[in-house]
């Protein structure tokens, strides 16, 4: 059986015109050698086009051509697979391989690694190496676009099943490169197939093949191509050889020779003589010929394909570095989205408890502006609508001296209630105020006594802050004049580190702790500008409060 190669024609349209760099060269040399290499007609073709086609490589590499390059390569590594020379043409499809990988993704690309996969895969069959050609084969069809190149494809993978007698699977293969026949128009392919496809029905039942056989001669005839005719000659002799006709098959045999002499090619007069040679009736040459195959195919299946070996490690590494790369780009990319989110987080939870206080504290803003409001509410409508009232009375004879007393009370707890309520006035130091506060709770029954409060820089302190101690100083100076019965309150201001520490202190009657509502406001007042506090009460034991802010 023959292979057959991916056909390189189109890159004679490529490279034969100077876009692609090709100053003075001839196309017609060039279509010469290109037929010249795929179909050579005797030894001395494959020398001539080797030369040609090398001293090309040589040129192009020099300028750095890389396309030209992989073009010449695929040749040279085609004509030395034919001259029998293995491991070098596998060299050389490695060569054109890494070349090629420095290519951007092109059709140009597929093509090419398409062609190579084939060859390579040919390369292997000759090597007994049927995993290896299977795979480079696979990879071909995968990239193959035409009927052509997948016809020669399924033609070159039935070998692989022919050399290990799997007639079955070889002659599928074919016949899915026979059925793509109609599709194709080159004869010599064509014939190839149909030659394969003959043997292997031979081989299945040897009735259905001679005929596929002869026509594949016929063809080939026509197209006057000697090496392919040498193949059809070559395989009738087996034909009759194995139906134990041996006048036949000495024919052919004799025939394939005269052409082998014609082609001038060691490995066609190997394989002629030894067609010869096994009808002969000489034992010790029969013998030789059994010996020197066997020695030759051990020599295929030993043979080291260090060259692939080297582009596949080098390939691995390459894959592992990018492996590597990439996955130091996600853990990379993996940093950067965890601080990020690491910084929305903490964003969002300082944005959190920034709108949080600013709305806790104008909570406490809009607070204060109610109480103000009902302050000067209390104090214009109600306030003076009784001062006037009394005023009033005054002018009238009034026998009921409690009722005048009643009225001035209701006045006084009005004007209290409104003076509790109001706004600190913004121009008046808070030292003031404080004083102020302490005076206005002081009386003869009790003293109210402030410590410290002189020495604390209120300034540094915000308007609301400010504002909420007066409001819970006097809360807390309400709450003993209306329960504790104290002859004594101090009030003491001192500053802990950065802390600012208020405690207040009365000598009252005391009592089992309960807030009451006033309480409840004055911790509520503290907690809203992030400040704490204490209550210490007993039974005759006074009341005591901490402020912290």
């Amino acid at each position: 059986m023959k292979a057959c190669k991916t056909s390189f024609l189109f890159f004679l349209l490529i490279f034969s015109t100077h876009h692609y760099g090709f100053v003075q060269q001839s196309s017609d040399s060039l279509g010469y050698y290109t037929n010249v290499a795929e179909y050579p007609q005797n030894y001395n073709d494959l020398i001539s086009s080797y030369s040609y086609f090398k001293g090309l490589y040589t040129k192009a590499i020099d300028r750095g051509e890389v396309k030209r390059s992989i073009y010449f390569l695929y040749y040279i590594a085609t004509i030395e697979y034919k001259r029998g020379d293995y491991n070098t043409s596998e060299k050389s499809i490695v060569s054109a391989i890494t070349l090629l990988d420095q290519l951007t993704n092109s059709s140009f690309k597929a093509q090419t690694k398409q062609s190579l996969y084939n060859l390579m895969g040919l390369i292997y069959i000759e090597q007994k190496n049927d995993v290896k050609a299977l795979e480079f084969y696979s990879k071909a069809l995968e990239k193959s676009e035409n009927s052509l190149d997948s016809a020669k494809i399924y033609n070159n993978k039935s070998l692989i099943y022919k050399s290990s007698n799997a007639y079955g699977k070889a002659k599928q293969e074919l016949e899915k490169g026979f059925a793509l026949l109609p599709r194709i128009t080159d004869t010599l392919i064509m014939a190839k197939i149909i030659d394969n496809l003959g043997v292997i029905e031979n081989e299945l039942d040897k009735t259905k093949g001679l005929f596929l056989i002869h026509k594949a001669l016929e063809l080939r005839v026509v197209k006057g191509d000697t090496s392919t005719i040498y193949t059809s000659y070559s395989h009738l002799s087996d034909y009759y050889y194995k139906i134990n006709n041996k006048i036949e098959s000495k024919r052919y045999a004799l025939k394939a020779n005269e052409l082998a002499e014609i082609i001038n090619s060691p490995s066609y007069k190997q394989n002629a003589l030894g067609l010869l040679i096994r009808l002969s009736e000489d034992d010790n040459a029969k013998q030789y010929k059994l010996l020197n195959d066997s020695l030759y195919n051990a020599e295929k299946q030993s043979s080291n394909n260090f060259a692939l070996m080297k582009y596949d490690v080098s390939e691995a590494n390459r894959k592992a570095l990018e492996s590597q790369l990439e996955k130091e780009a996600q853990e990379s990319r993996t940093l950067i989205a965890f601080l990020i989110a690491s910084f929305v987080t903490i964003l969002s939870v300082c944005l959190y408890f920034i709108l949080k206080s600013k709305h806790k504290k104008e909570k406490v803003q809009q607070a204060f502006e109610t109480e103000s409001r009902i302050s000067k509410h209390i104090h214009d409508e109600v306030a003076n609508d009784v001062f006037q009232f009394m005023t009033k009375l005054e002018g009238e004879t009034i026998t009921n001296a409690h009722l005048i007393d009643d009225l001035q009370s209701i006045y006084h707890k009005t004007r209290d209630i409104s003076k509790v309520h109001s706004l600190l006035e913004d121009d008046e130091p808070f030292t003031d105020t404080i004083k102020d506060l302490v005076l206005s709770y002081s009386d003869t029954k009790t003293s109210v006594i402030d410590k410290g409060s002189a020495d604390i820089n209120w300034e540094g302190y915000s308007k609301m802050k400010r504002t909420t101690i007066y409001k819970v100083l006097q809360e807390l100076l309400i709450n003993m004049k209306k329960h504790s019965q104290a002859s004594v309150a101090v009030l003491m201001f001192k500053n802990e580190g950065k802390k600012l520490v208020i405690s207040y202190t009365d000598n009252g009657v005391g009592s089992d702790f309960k807030k009451s509502t006033g309480l409840q406001n004055v911790e509520n007042r503290i907690e809203s500008i992030n400040g704490t506090l204490t209550f210490d009460t007993e039974p005759s034991k006074g009341f005591k409060t901490k402020i912290i802010i």
